[in-house]
């Protein structure tokens, strides 16, 4: 186990008050309660250290500093969005989109399509090509690179079950906003591993 990721478990467990990474749907708001009374310090450092795991554990390919990001993520549980993100960060809206996608932020207008999504997500699976999407779907190809991002991105969080988001809620004392994002997210990926299920499944 690296620094990063061991620094990343100790805070979960001092936050969570466990070392069991699970999602309990009827778990009590006492921790995030408690860190209420935080100050503005101690929850942008352990932002901070959440943040710096991700980097250890994946490639960030948008260009913001851990600074920034620590300061998107901060932003995001507030409930600001990107185009207000990115004035804030003196970026632009895509580049906080992208890394975004890259914390395990998402959004529910992330999957807003012309298309249901899971129809437009099967497709995503079975081929790369964003031409011939766009041909087939009616949407531009750029439209369909985004949307490839956000569905790599999700498939990404859901590998590592969340984990990540789940203790920036932790971290962040913002319980009302966190649970409705988080639902969002866990339905996601309840949706998500049933399609594979059923895609794996043969006969």
């Amino acid at each position: 186990m690296d620094e990063k990721t061991e620094e990343l478990r100790e805070l979960f467990v001092d936050v969570a008050g466990t070392d069991t990474v699970t999602a309990d749907q009827s778990a009590d708001r006492g921790t995030l309660a408690a860190l209420a009374d935080l100050d503005d310090e101690t929850v942008t450092k352990r932002v901070r250290a959440v943040v710096e795991a991700m980097a250890e554990t994946f490639t960030f390919e948008a260009d913001l500093t851990i600074e920034e990001r620590v300061e998107l993520v901060q932003l995001f549980y507030e409930g600001v969005d990107d185009d207000a993100i990115a004035d804030a960060l003196d970026t632009d809206a895509e580049t906080v989109f992208l890394a975004r996608l890259e914390l395990h932020l998402f959004r529910a207008s992330d999957t807003d399509a012309s298309i249901e999504w899971d129809q437009l997500r099967e497709r995503l699976r079975e081929t790369d090509d964003a031409e011939t999407l766009a041909s087939e779907l009616t949407i531009d190809s750029d439209t369909i690179v985004r949307y490839r991002r956000v569905f790599e991105a999700r498939q990404q969080a859901r590998r590592v079950s969340h984990r990540y988001r789940s203790t920036f809620r932790d971290v962040i004392p913002d319980a009302e906003l966190a649970d409705r994002l988080t639902k969002e997210v866990t339905e996601d990926g309840l949706e998500e591993a049933a399609a594979d299920i059923e895609t794996d499944v043969s006969f």
